[in-house]
């Protein structure tokens, strides 16, 4: 059992688990079929959402179909591939009545390889026009790029493009390398177009198929069932291949881990900077200490991507400060955590202080620490959060992360960079006291808020913000950017963001407000509303409802319509449009809609001047 796969298999039943384990260890179909029936035999809620998977190939997908779909259900969910007729790529993707545009999914996955798309480059000195060699690379890119084009112009799912890996049929890698137009140079060519065409569109997502064959090694091929049934896979390989594609789809079903906490002793650095003294930590160039240091890399890596870090130690705060800032070598500094927890209460204590500091529920934690006792204790007391590594060992510590899907994200926005900065001015807001009510302290935080539509600068945020926002978020729609395009180009509709500053700095973008025009005349139906927690209690929302009203009465509105959809997560904000002056009209358990007429000008908050 791979520690990656050993990953995904944690939250499940022991008798999942044997299962899954025995399919992994032991691959047969029998033992496939086995691991399938083991998850479809639990809970419609732990096998989590269904969701439609269509894929496209140039080589036979459908024959190790139970394979990929045993590494989707570990994400989890409930997977349904649709998989087109072999090599018939241009027919589903050109044609608007394919079921990709008729039912279309979370995701398209086109798979294509060498031996269909560069055949001819498998013999160069065989071919007719030796020097035509680079034509025929460059049609072979066009031809990837027009298709990416159609799809993204008629589909709303994500569409993920594998890289071509290199062959293991094609001779020795050696003969032929000199040959204008080489096999490895067309493949290194249409590699790069299907990274360049990744950075044209959100919605566009590479399937780095080249670097798992890399990982997999030549044992992945299956050279008779290539000839046979041009499926090129062996039952192992195929079944990593479905855990690797597993691990590239969960973004869109889950959200990130957003704060890992990491322990200091035998974590940071090699050894206990109580007993053994700074002198003797193992940091370094040589083994163990470059382990650790790689480890910090790791982990500054994962802050600069927007993951936030909570140092939780059982030290002497200022022996651990000492520490930090005078071990040679060292890359993460006291200032790199947003929260410390250094003293000796129990750490499962400590994180749901830091959570409380923070204000991010324990699913957003993920735990790095040396100590099986720590982390058994973390399971038992807060199971929501995820426990990194399963042993003690610096180099499994470091493996465990690197091969973790908890922090995998296919967009990190500006504002996920600055997030750690964030958390630090939030930390100085609330520092100095201040006499006098709420009303008080907001207005010497000199709030400065600016309304937006919704368009092409800032769309990707807010689809980031309906995708993860949880607590202040009245219907909690999880739109892609197709559906949000859809919307802000309805006439009659009404799309705003909120850009939000202070004394302190610019926390981005934090609240979302979209409207598209009701069944009645003159009527606005609220489809989405939501505030950043990195901005609650500050009277974001009111601003936000205020422009929509007036910008409402503007455009001749006479009534608007809302609904709170409840979620377990959504509780703050259920009485919301009560507060703002609607009137329910229909209660029941999966809502409350709401109405507003007549509409009247709404002043917002006194405390913020809005731009």
């Amino acid at each position: 059992m791979t520690i990656e796969s050993d990953w995904r298999l944690r939250h499940w039943p022991d008798s999942v688990q044997a299962a899954a384990v025995g399919a992994v260890s032991r691959p047969s179909w029998l033992a496939v079929r086995q691991a399938l029936a083991a998850f479809d035999a639990c809970s419609t809620e732990m096998q989590g959402p269904p969701c439609v998977i269509h894929m496209l190939s140039t080589f036979n997908v459908a024959s190790i179909e139970s394979a990929l779909r045993f590494g989707l259900r570990t994400v989890p969910c409930r997977p349904e591939l649709v998989i087109a007729p072999l090599d018939t790529l241009e027919q589903q993707i050109f044609d608007e009545r394919s079921p990709l545009y008729e039912r279309p999914g979370i995701a398209t996955v086109v798979f294509w390889r060498a031996e269909e798309l560069l055949a001819d480059f498998f013999w160069p000195l065989s071919r007719s026009e030796i020097g035509q060699g680079q034509k025929r690379i460059d049609e072979v890119c066009q031809r990837i790029r027009d298709l990416a084009e159609a799809y993204l112009n008629r589909g709303s799912a994500a569409l993920f493009l594998s890289t071509v890996a290199l062959p293991v049929a094609c001779g020795s890698g050696i003969t032929g390398l000199k040959v204008p137009g080489n096999l490895n140079h067309a493949i290194s060519r249409i590699n790069a177009t299907i990274f360049e065409l990744n950075a044209t569109d959100s919605r566009l997502r590479v399937l780095d198929l080249n670097w798992w064959a890399a990982r997999e090694g030549f044992c992945h091929y299956d050279t008779q069932m290539d000839f046979l049934a041009r499926q090129p896979f062996t039952l192992a390989s195929a079944m990593s291949l479905g855990l690797f594609l597993a691990r590239n789809l969960r973004p869109l079903l889950l959200p990130r881990r957003k704060v890992l906490v990491v322990d200091l002793d035998d974590t940071l650095w090699g050894g206990i900077v109580g007993e053994d003294g700074i002198q003797q930590l193992k940091l370094g160039h040589d083994f163990p200490g470059n382990v650790f240091l790689r480890l910090q890399r790791e982990i500054l890596e994962l802050k600069n991507q927007g993951v936030l870090l909570v140092l939780v130690s059982k030290n002497d705060e200022n022996e651990a400060r000492e520490a930090m800032a005078q071990i040679p070598g060292m890359l993460l500094r006291w200032e790199d955590f947003a929260c410390h927890k250094i003293n000796f209460n129990h750490k499962y204590i400590n994180v749901r202080e830091a959570a409380d500091e923070i204000g991010l529920g324990l699913d957003s934690f993920a735990l790095l620490d040396d100590s099986d006792y720590e982390r058994e204790q973390m399971r038992a007391f807060n199971p929501e959060v995820l426990i990194i590594n399963d042993r003690s060992d610096a180099l499994h510590m470091l493996t465990s992360l690197l091969q973790s899907d908890g922090f995998d994200a296919h967009y990190i926005s500006a504002e996920d960079r600055s997030r750690h900065r964030e958390y630090e001015l939030r930390a100085a807001r609330t520092a100095r006291p201040v006499e006098g009510g709420i009303e008080e302290f907001l207005s010497t935080l000199k709030l400065r808020a600016k309304v937006e539509p919704v368009g092409r600068d800032n769309i990707e945020r807010v689809v980031q913000l309906l995708g993860k926002t949880n607590q202040f978020n009245v219907t909690t729609r999880r739109h892609q950017i197709d559906e949000v395009k859809r919307i802000i180009s309805q006439s009659g509709s009404i799309h705003l963001t909120l850009r939000l500053t202070d004394r302190f700095g610019d926390q981005g973008i934090v609240g979302v407000l979209l409207a598209v025009a009701g069944s009645e005349d003159a009527s606005l139906l609220v489809d989405s509303l939501l505030v950043s927690c990195r901005a609650l209690g500050r009277g974001v929302e009111d601003v936000l409802w205020a422009e929509f009203i007036n910008r409402a009465i503007d455009s001749g509105t006479q009534q608007v319509r809302a609904t709170y959809i409840p979620t377990p997560k959504n509780g703050l904000v259920a009485g919301l449009f009560d507060r703002l002056g609607l009137t329910p009209i229909t209660r029941a358990g999966n809502g409350t809609e709401y109405i507003l007429n007549p509409l009247k000008r709404i002043a917002w908050p006194a405390w913020i001047t809005v731009q």
